[in-house]
């Protein structure tokens, strides 16, 4: 018989789920393809990308998804991914019958900024900032939790694209 969901559990839950959302931003920045498959999504992922940042809709596995990203920052010299008001949707603790979920849905928006160097080499030239939003859905990976890693991954992205300024 599976242990009612605890306050404890619940705020570590929440805590990891950040944490995994957080790392997803980092990685982008710092192109880290590893982190994506292995600390990001989950082995499987359904991806909703609108026309407008490139038109993607498929499920497709994580190491695919994380390597078809790669090149797609390669025309700026830095980038900036920012995620914030980050809403994770799981029971509330405490209420008789309440079981810890295996799944969760999270909203958030992000912003992405995109620099050029100038001529002295510093990241100056703003090419492009956007912002949107993600509606995300996580899993918790059990292989992972046994493991004493953060379980959490991302096994559903729908992006969505609010707005978008060109630089110089």
């Amino acid at each position: 018989m599976a242990l009612p969901y605890d306050v404890q559990t619940y705020l570590l839950d929440k805590e990891n789920i950040r944490d995994t959302v957080i790392r997803m931003m980092l990685a982008f920045d710092d192109r880290a393809t590893s982190t994506l498959i292995d600390s990001v999504y989950a082995p499987e992922i359904l991806v909703h990308y609108p026309r407008l940042l490139f038109d993607y809709q498929k499920k497709v596995s994580s190491e695919e998804w994380a390597k078809m990203l790669e090149p797609l920052l390669d025309e700026f010299d830095t980038t900036e991914h920012i995620v914030h008001n980050l809403l994770i949707e799981l029971p509330q603790p405490g209420k008789p019958g309440t079981q810890r979920p295996n799944s969760c849905k999270a909203r958030a928006y992000a912003h992405g900024l995109f620099y050029k160097f100038d001529a002295e080499g510093r990241p100056s030239v703003m090419a492009r900032r956007q912002g949107g939003g993600y509606e995300l859905e996580l899993v918790r990976v059990k292989e992972k939790e046994e493991a004493g890693e953060n379980p959490w991954r991302i096994s559903e992205l729908k992006a969505s694209f609010h707005w978008q300024d060109r630089g110089n």
